[in-house]
């Protein structure tokens, strides 16, 4: 193949098949689980875990982890105690369009033309800023 069957991408685009919030341990912290498809990289699902931070600095932080040896990426994802209940509130509207979120990585990705990802070994990046498309009706 050559260079312009390839085109690289610093963000990754997931629809939101299952969203729940897990309570863990007698403390009953919480996380947002989700499973994600991939919309812009074919035959692959990414596990989303989302917990919030109790620090009074509101710092996001997260990580992809992409694994060489099977299709399913591991997000994980730290926000603010106000700003992880405001995404927990809006995910539970209904709406006849699954949830979006897209990713924006530190390193950008090859992808070729049929949305296979190109990657020689596994990965770990950074997760620079995340956007949410949330239907309403």
């Amino acid at each position: 193949m050559s260079k312009k069957d390839f085109y690289q991408t610093k963000s990754v685009h997931m629809a939101v098949q299952t969203a729940e919030i897990n309570l863990l341990g007698y403390s009953l912290d919480q996380e947002l689980s989700l499973s994600c498809s991939l919309m812009n990289i074919s035959r692959g699902n990414c596990l989303v875990k989302i917990r919030p931070e109790e620090s009074k600095e509101s710092y996001n932080l997260g990580i992809l982890d992409i694994s060489i040896d099977r299709p399913v990426m591991k997000a994980e994802i730290t926000l603010s105690s106000l700003k992880f209940s405001e995404l927990c509130k809006l995910m539970m509207k209904d709406a006849n369009r699954p949830v979006t979120v897209i990713m924006l990585l530190d390193i950008p990705l090859s992808i070729n033309l049929a949305g296979d990802l190109l990657i020689d070994t596994a990965a770990k990046l950074k997760i620079l800023d995340l956007s949410w498309i949330i239907p309403l009706k």
